[in-house]
């Protein structure tokens, strides 16, 4: 069994109040490496990524990290590699998105959307199509389809073509059986 401080009496003052940013950031990371019910855990732990020993204890992980700047979160430099010193960052989620594609643009094995998928998904977002409905059909969570949608993630994407989906794209799309 895996032994680390979210079992542990906290003296850190960094977990009160709901906790800081690190804390989550610390506290999440552990939690996708290490527990398999977590949600994440298929794509992290599962997978083979784990945590090195010394992050299993916060004050360590804080006292190598620093805490994180606001705007940023923990990213992995090597994708295939463990969270531990020398592998991990403080990035911004563009960073994240750029860490995790190929230079050719396509679709890299921790990646979950291409580049002609955001494009889609901005598309049929400007015609009305939910953020549930998105969030389901390219099985990515509502909040990355918001991040999309706002611009948040994918900043530098533009539509070469300015083009909107035709009538039959959009009849395709809604016609799908989405699961619902």
């Amino acid at each position: 069994m895996i032994r680390c401080d979210l079992c542990m009496p906290t003296t850190h003052g960094q977990a009160a109040a709901g906790g800081t940013r690190t804390y989550h950031a610390w506290k999440s990371m552990v939690r996708r490496c290490t527990n398999p019910s977590s949600a994440d855990w298929a794509r992290y732990g599962g997978r083979g990524i784990s945590v090195c020993s010394r992050w299993l204890r916060f004050e360590d992980f804080l006292a190598d990290m620093g805490g994180c700047p606001d705007g940023l979160s923990l990213d992995r430099i090597n994708n295939e590699g463990n969270y531990e010193p020398g592998n991990c960052r403080w990035t911004t989620w563009e960073q994240q998105m750029r860490n995790r594609r190929s230079n050719s643009g396509e679709l890299h094995a921790n990646a979950k959307l291409t580049a002609d998928q955001v494009l889609s998904i901005r598309r049929l977002a400007r015609l009305g199509s939910s953020h549930d409905r998105l969030a389901r059909e390219f099985r990515v969570s509502r909040t990355n389809i918001r991040y999309i949608v706002q611009r948040k993630a994918w900043k530098d994407l533009v539509d070469p073509t300015g083009r909107r989906p035709s009538a039959r794209q959009r009849e395709v799309f809604d016609s799908r059986d989405l699961g619902a």
